[in-house]
């Protein structure tokens, strides 16, 4: 049994963590801390956690949490992430992983010495929709990749206490939504990209609304990503993926969120054909892998060193772009 704390009273916590936790006898959520203990009784209240802790130094020293789901805002993760690896829980942080990639080397760095499995909330990867992706790709259905073309928009309104929209604290499309076109390019491709040109759209907030990058990986493999939370975006998210190889192509629909529908579109040798995966949600999946890992029966797919990579590419589109981002150590 896992006894989960959650760290932030967020609304993707019950859908991230709570939910799936009732489907799995080996993880029960025991307490909640917030912001306030207000806040933190009424998310317990709603949700039927039974533990309320006081502050997040108090849920991350408890004796009745095993592990942390880290669903606070970016600015605050590598501070209570730390400290609950330093106390010996393990840690399930949401995305994006930290504020950059150095923030990110501490955090991995202390899992390490702290011996505590420390994951990154990228809870597509484990859908068995991606590994039918995976396993289209190694039966060389298309044969090499060549190109690859990436999108995930969502329009996300300005409001003052957005944090999506406050540069402080983590906020902008390429960390909030662009992650997302980030990871699947890499994780499809197995290595680091170098980062061609990348060009961002300012808010009057400082953040980027918009951000697009050409990526070229070893091999002569290229890449497009996008990314849009402005008017631009479409009104529900939107994710679209194109893996164009030397023999085919694949197209996938809906990666980020297959339980809510999904096409993975197959043309190869002149043909053409479509699958839908089913399944649970992707954070059952996500859920029981972590277990999995906590088990010492698998091992982490979006771990430490995969999560520097992907705030370390995060980084550099943001230099190769010019944008100026707050100074945080």
């Amino acid at each position: 049994m896992i006894r989960f704390g959650i760290l932030g009273a967020a609304r993707i916590a019950p859908v991230a963590v709570i939910r799936p936790a009732a489907l799995l006898p080996a993880v029960k959520v025991t307490a909640v801390a917030a912001s306030s203990p207000g806040k933190a009784r009424a998310f317990a209240d709603q949700h039927d956690v039974p533990g309320i802790a006081e502050n997040y130094s108090a849920l991350i020293d408890s004796a009745d949490v095993d592990a942390v789901y880290n669903a606070l805002p970016p600015n605050l993760h590598e501070q209570w992430t730390v400290a609950a690896l330093k106390s010996g829980k393990h840690v399930l942080c949401e995305k994006p992983f930290a504020m950059n990639a150095a923030q990110a080397r501490r955090m991995v760095d202390t899992a390490d010495a702290s011996k505590r499995i420390l994951v990154e909330a990228f809870h597509y990867r484990f859908h068995p929709y991606f590994q039918r992706v995976l396993e289209l790709l190694a039966d060389n259905v298309i044969g090499d990749i060549r190109y690859i073309k990436a999108r995930f928009d969502v329009r996300i309104p300005y409001h003052s206490s957005e944090f999506r929209h406050d540069p402080m604290l983590g906020g902008g499309a390429l960390m909030d939504l662009g992650c997302y076109p980030v990871h699947w390019v890499r994780t499809l491709m197995g290595s680091a990209p170098r980062v061609v040109q990348a060009e961002c759209v300012r808010s009057e907030a400082g953040v980027d609304v918009a951000t697009r990058a050409s990526l070229s990986f070893p091999g002569g493999v290229t890449a497009e990503i996008s990314t849009a939370m402005d008017e631009t975006a479409a009104e529900k998210h939107h994710a679209h993926v194109v893996i164009e190889g030397d023999k085919g192509r694949l197209t996938l629909e809906n990666p980020i969120a297959p339980h809510n529908g999904n096409k993975i579109i197959v043309e190869s040798k002149g043909s053409s054909h479509s699958e839908s995966i089913s399944g649970e949600s992707t954070y059952f999946y996500q859920l029981t892998h972590f277990v999995a890992i906590a088990e010492g029966s698998e091992a982490a797919l979006t771990g430490g060193e995969d999560a520097v990579g992907n705030m370390q590419l995060i980084d550099n589109i943001y230099a190769a772009a010019g944008f100026a981002r707050p100074e945080i150590v």
